[in-house]
């Protein structure tokens, strides 16, 4: 049986740069899809803007994230490889699995993350935004059974960018 990383690898093939390695792949949903409600405020602009502020690593030096929602679809695979972050639509007949990719954006376009929020309650999620310079904001929320997952990917994806600065900057 594949991991979802596993998967991801598979729908890369041929894609995949000289050393690039898969490192995580989460199901998730864009910010409010887990409880099938937009909340303003926490997924409108402003919301968006304080996320920035609220940024737990932002990167120096970058150019900024515009406070725009980057459209996904309802239900994806966030996916991080060791030069990338990756969003899939969410396909798979039987079982979840990495449909067609949606966006891609070298690390070294990640402006800020957001501290991770957990949302409590029946419905809860793991929520997180991602700036992209010069494009917008991802906004992800990670379901109940994905929650450690989620935590785990953001935690993969900021160690990769430490030391993608560490090496000065470039991500290709």
């Amino acid at each position: 049986m594949s991991t979802y990383r596993e998967k991801v690898e598979s729908r890369l093939a041929g894609e995949l740069l000289p050393g690039e390695v898969v490192r995580e792949a989460v199901p998730a949903f864009r910010i409010g899809g887990v409880r099938k409600v937009m909340t303003v405020g926490a997924a409108g602009i402003g919301g968006l803007a304080a996320a920035a502020g609220f940024a737990l690593a932002t990167r120096q030096g970058r150019p900024e994230a515009p406070s725009v929602p980057i459209g996904t679809p309802s239900r994806f695979f966030l996916a991080s490889s060791s030069r990338r972050v990756a969003v899939f639509t969410l396909g798979g007949i039987v079982k979840a699995a990495p449909g067609k990719l949606v966006h891609s954006w070298p690390l070294d376009r990640i402006a800020w993350i957001s501290e991770p929020e957990l949302v409590p309650g029946m419905a809860q999620a793991l929520r997180v935004r991602i700036g992209i310079a010069d494009e917008g904001v991802l906004g992800v929320e990670f379901p109940r059974l994905n929650v450690e997952a989620g935590r785990y990917l953001v935690k993969r994806l900021l160690r990769d960018l430490e030391e993608l600065d560490q090496d000065g900057g470039d991500a290709t």
